[in-house]
């Protein structure tokens, strides 16, 4: 009887440690297939949509394989394809994308800029493969209009300011540096700028760029795709495509955004508000790059492409500017190189 008791205790613990073994195994499995938690909306804070990381090493996990890492690589691959073979069969088709050349738009916008609201008119003008020129027209008081022009000509960058008033100066927050170091940091963001609203607006990378699949985030009104846009292997911008309409929403990137500081004086020569213009802003603290936000609504037909007629766009999480679109032109006979000239 003794023996039959210890027999029976000894069956108990060694089923005990069986189902212990088995619980700890099912949690262990559950874990290792538990998907990534889902990205934040990208009508919140870019820095909540990131795309989920890989999860850390076990100490004792065995390394992953090459042959593994280029399946990923792969399937990653082909998941950016397809989401941008989806998106541009929602704006038109890629045979229609394609036959693009140049691209005119004009509207209204506002902008909060230094704590005041500023509004005027802003053009673009796109010339493939490598000019954009974007000209803002302020109106300020006492029907005072301030026009800042901002162009790449292929590798050249130049910008100009004018104004209805002979005695008002504008002055662009800048790096320090001198000039030349200006000019192709100058150059080097007005490119970033052409490659973005190529992407957004036309899906469109630049030759040099890749594009990777980044994801999934979680918008107001259904999940959004992230496309991540590199550069030398560096991230350039992400960008948001819904995936029930398979339009972009968003574009996050980082950039310097622009501050503009007008002073008026009503004395001395043109020279004199030259020299006070300057040295204010030699003595201005250099702009840092901020978290920036491109959203993109309204979208209507032009030409057979569906582009947005309402660009948003905001600062660390703040309302930057608001452009509406009212007059779009596409592959215009009228835009040629020399209208990417200084002065024309």
């Amino acid at each position: 009887m003794r023996r039959q008791f210890l027999s029976m205790m000894l069956t108990g613990v060694a089923l005990s440690l069986v189902s212990l073994a088995a619980c700890g195994s099912t949690s262990v499995n559950m874990a290792s297939t538990k998907g990534p938690e889902p990205a934040a909306t990208p009508a919140v804070s870019e820095k909540q949509a990131e795309a989920p990381s890989a999860p850390a090493k076990a100490q004792n996990q065995p390394p992953v394989e090459p042959g593994t890492r280029q399946a990923q690589h792969a399937t990653q691959s082909n998941r950016a394809e397809e989401v941008l073979r989806q998106a541009r069969e929602a704006l038109g088709g890629e045979a229609k994308l394609k036959e693009i050349q140049n691209f005119t738009v004009s509207g209204s916008f506002r902008r909060v800029n230094n704590g005041q609201e500023q509004s005027g008119e802003k053009r673009m003008d796109l010339l493939l493969p490598d000019k954009i020129k974007i000209s803002d027209t302020l109106s300020l008081i006492a029907g005072i209009e301030l026009t800042m022009v901002n162009a790449l000509n292929g590798n050249q960058a130049w910008s100009d300011s004018r104004t209805s008033a002979g005695n008002a100066q504008v002055m662009t927050m800048r790096r320090g540096g001198n000039e030349q170091q200006n000019s192709e940091e100058q150059a080097r963001r007005l490119r970033a700028e052409l490659t973005r609203y190529m992407l957004a607006l036309f899906l469109m990378p630049s030759p040099n760029s890749s594009i990777e699949f980044g994801g999934e985030a979680e918008a107001a009104d259904g999940r959004a795709d992230i496309l991540i846009l590199k550069d030398a292997n560096v991230v350039v911008a992400k960008l948001f495509i819904d995936q029930k309409t398979h339009r972009p929403l968003m574009m996050s990137y980082r950039d310097v955004a622009v501050r503009i500081k007008t002073m008026k004086s009503n004395a001395g020569s043109s020279g004199d508000v030259d020299k006070i213009a300057k040295e204010a802003q030699s003595n201005a603290p250099a702009r840092e790059e901020s978290d920036m936000q491109m959203r993109f609504s309204d979208y209507k037909p032009e030409k057979g492409i569906l582009l947005p007629h309402l660009i948003s766009i905001t600062v660390e999480d703040k309302p930057y500017e608001e452009w509406e679109l009212k007059s779009i032109k596409v592959n215009s006979p009228d835009l040629t190189a020399k209208k990417f000239e200084k002065g024309d």
